[in-house]
């Protein structure tokens, strides 16, 4: 067996080694608790609430936001099924990667990943965005309010500008750089301290809400707007000058809209599925992956409904709509707000007497604005060492170091990929859901896998602890099925969506089908090279990666 980050092929003349090394040098760190958290986390319950609370009764008229997130979870749960029987079947690193490739086609395996791939480092910069865009300005800007100091909401609305967004930013990106490459332990220890710290801001949250009432709520508004600088009336102005810009408050219900509404908690519950790229560091698989995954969507599911429900209850949606509809600038005149609210700062309006309060939900919201940044980094680097190990990618990206048995350099060009992301996202030449209706490509062909994996691999299928039927038809294919209708559906939102959609978006007309291009045209140039070096990669795809 070679050192771990040797690339070296076999000795034997004229037999090369099939993979890079005889094992990838990853080790079993992680636990149940921590795939939960991990998946829980890349759900995002914050900015779930945040995104729908904002956008939804303002840019959707008629939506319902409780009947849209209910349907966005009987999407979800089928396909995190799936993901977590394939990461039980095949508990190895790279995610979909593995499964589609030795189900399906290698060619098709490794699109999926480099899609996969090509997104998540782009939601590696984008929360490192959110980290001073909405938690840090959230955070100075309610405490400043709670304590009359005017220079803590300058300091706060500081971070809401660009180079308060992109140094911030870089920082964090730096942070989790290093963080992994002291090792995977390391993280998971601070993940689950900053998951307990927010959760408990989202407990603290729901009770503020429970004891509040609506006229309460109103008259925290206007104090709270009064506070930085706004009218009396704040909340009355808001509603005015949205009126006055087009805004209809009270639209009756509507399915369709709530289905094309759905784009947002699609956006949130989708992803409780990432841990599939650390199959091959988890332990107890079978246990761990399904509890971190269909369990997490339901969780999450579960608090989302319950918060929104109450800030409705209390906020009314004509209101919410009036505020997430008008710009910065407009909700600065009219409430003196300079960028516009998260449901936690909200919530901190009913508390604004006490800073000990105020700070907490401050804090601990500030753990949820950044945690996609962490969980798509270490995904990322678990795919291109897959993809390395397999020969389709630079081998010294295959590198492990020994002693942290981290892959060294797959760290390092994920953490530049998002730095560039975050440059992107500063300048606006991406939104905060860019390439959604192209990610879910990946979780159909997965499915498609599910469907397919019984007749396809019967070798695996038959030597599975997790058989069964329905109807006679192996439950993984009919799992598969339900799953694949489900993600069909989840696409028309992605591709009609007046605000993010694709149809309104043209450039990611092209974007998309680049992304496919671009890594069927890699996959093929990588096969290539290696068979002039006498190894022949698809090879290696008959066989599960050795870990």
């Amino acid at each position: 067996m070679s050192e771990h980050g040797e690339t070296t092929v076999s000795t034997t003349p004229g037999a090369p080694r099939l993979f890079v090394r005889e094992a990838t040098g990853l080790t079993k760190d992680i636990r149940p608790l921590d795939v939960f958290v991990y998946n829980t986390n890349n759900q995002n319950i914050g900015i779930g609430i945040a995104f729908m609370i904002l956008l939804v009764p303002a840019l959707y008229p008629g939506a319902s936001m409780i009947w849209g997130t209910l349907l966005s979870c009987l999407i979800a749960v089928p396909m995190a099924a799936v993901y977590a029987y394939f990461s039980t079947v095949m508990p190895r690193s790279g995610g979909d990667y593995i499964y589609i490739s030795r189900t399906l086609h290698p060619a098709l395996g490794f699109v999926s990943g480099w899609n996969w791939v090509a997104w998540m480092t782009l939601y590696v910069g984008i929360p490192a965005a959110f980290f001073g865009q909405y938690g840090l300005t959230g955070f100075f800007r309610m405490l400043g309010a709670s304590l009359n100091n005017s220079g803590l909401v300058s300091l706060g609305n500081k971070f809401s500008t660009d180079w308060g967004i992109f140094i911030a930013g870089t920082l964090l990106i730096a942070f989790f750089g290093y963080l992994f490459w002291r090792g995977t332990r390391a993280y998971f220890k601070v993940q689950n301290v900053a998951f307990a710290i927010a959760t408990l801001g989202l407990v603290l949250a729901a009770i503020i809400l429970i004891f509040a009432s609506p006229d309460r709520f109103t008259q925290a508004f206007n104090e709270y707007a009064r506070s930085l600088g706004g009218p009396a009336n704040a909340a009355q102005r808001v509603m005015q000058l949205a009126k006055s810009q087009g805004y209809v408050p009270g639209a009756p219900f509507s399915w369709h809209q709530t289905l094309v509404s759905m784009t947002w908690p699609l956006y949130i519950v989708l992803f409780a599925i990432t841990s599939s790229f650390l199959g091959g560091e988890v332990r107890s698989a079978r246990k761990t992956q399904f509890l971190g995954m269909p369990v997490s969507v339901l969780y999450v599911t579960a608090w989302m409904v319950f918060l929104v429900a109450l800030v409705v209850r209390l906020a009314g949606y004509p209101l919410l709509g009036a505020i997430g509809y008008l710009l910065p600038a407009d909700l600065q005149k009219a409430a003196g707000m300079s960028f516009s609210p998260t449901y936690n700062e909200l919530v901190a309006m009913l508390v604004r007497s006490n800073p000990f309060i105020v700070g907490l939900l401050g804090l601990s919201f500030i753990f949820w604005t950044y945690v996609w940044l962490p969980i798509n980094y270490l995904a990322s680097t678990r795919a291109i060492l897959a993809w390395s190990f397999d020969r389709v990618f630079p081998e010294k990206m295959a590198y492990v170091n020994p002693k942290t048995h981290t892959p060294t350099w797959a760290i390092v060009l994920v953490g530049l990929l998002g730095e560039f992301a975050l440059i992107a996202y500063v300048l606006n030449w991406v939104t905060n859901i860019s390439g959604i209706f192209g990610w879910i490509i990946s979780f159909i062909i997965t499915a498609l896998a599910a469907v397919v994996f019984p007749f396809r691999r019967k070798d695996l299928y038959e030597t599975s602890p997790l058989r069964g039927t329905i109807a006679g038809i192996p439950w993984i294919a009919v799992v598969g099925f339900i799953a694949l209708v489900g993600l069909l559906i989840a696409e028309y939102p992605f591709w009609v969506d007046p605000i993010v959609g694709v149809k309104v978006l043209p450039w990611m007309k092209y974007v998309l089908p680049g992304v496919f291009v671009s890594g069927f045209a890699w996959y093929y140039a990588a096969r290539a090279i290696q068979r002039r070096r006498g190894i022949r990669v698809e090879q290696a795809f008959a066989e599960i990666p050795p870990e």
